[in-house]
């Protein structure tokens, strides 16, 4: 069963509130401004979870951006939030093409967070799955064969293959910190991922997990 990843950014005024729910998912979800109810949950800059269900959000008191990353097979309309204060917009869509994901099968959902110290280059590496990255202070680049980017600023997002060779770099000013939502193997659970290409393993970027959940499609 063919799956594509979708990458969402929602906006809640601080007044809003979904007018109906978004039908049930594999997503997480990322505050990266503000203060949102989600599904009941009060959550604030900084924080993500993830779930599975019907999903709606409401203002908890001011301007908040949600980031949000969904399964989803490829012919599906996307899946927008729709109320009153509530501006939803996908940013991103790629169909999963390197990853056997047959119904009944068990995959790694996962949220993590880089920062790539200034001047840093990330030389040739490869990951053991897809995903979507986006940027949340500093700029980046990334050059590999399936698609390279240059110049980006925050909110921009990007997609790895996983199995393409990537080499990437931010400036020399400041660090560049960008989430990525990715689906990988199970065995990947609570590991780092990066197997480098070029004889010597560098020094890492600082890692952060948020979530990893075994999920099955």
């Amino acid at each position: 069963m063919p799956f594509a990843l979708n990458f969402y950014h929602d906006q809640i005024a601080a007044d809003g509130a979904t007018a109906s729910l978004l039908a049930p998912a594999h997503r997480l979800l990322y505050v990266r401004h503000g203060c949102v109810d989600i599904d009941g949950q009060a959550m604030s800059a900084g924080e993500a979870t993830y779930g599975d269900g019907p999903l709606a959000m409401k203002s908890a008191g001011e301007w908040s951006q949600v980031w949000r990353w969904e399964l989803a097979q490829p012919n599906t309309a996307p899946l927008l939030l729709a109320g009153e204060g509530v501006l939803s917009s996908l940013r991103m869509s790629r169909v999963i093409t390197r990853l056997a994901m047959l119904e009944g099968t068990r995959w790694l959902f996962r949220l993590d967070q880089i920062i790539s110290a200034p001047g840093r280059i990330a030389d040739r590496h490869q990951h053991p799955g897809p995903g979507i990255r986006c940027l949340l202070e500093g700029t980046f680049n990334v050059q590999q064969d399936a698609e390279s980017w240059r110049d980006f600023a925050p909110g921009d997002a990007w997609w790895e293959t996983g199995s393409d060779t990537v080499i990437a770099w931010g400036s020399r000013q400041m660090a560049a910190r960008f989430l990525r939502g990715m689906v990988l193997p199970v065995e990947w659970e609570g590991k780092v991922t990066g197997t480098w290409l070029s004889g010597h393993t560098p020094p890492r970027g600082n890692w952060k997990l948020y979530l990893d959940r075994v999920i099955v499609v």
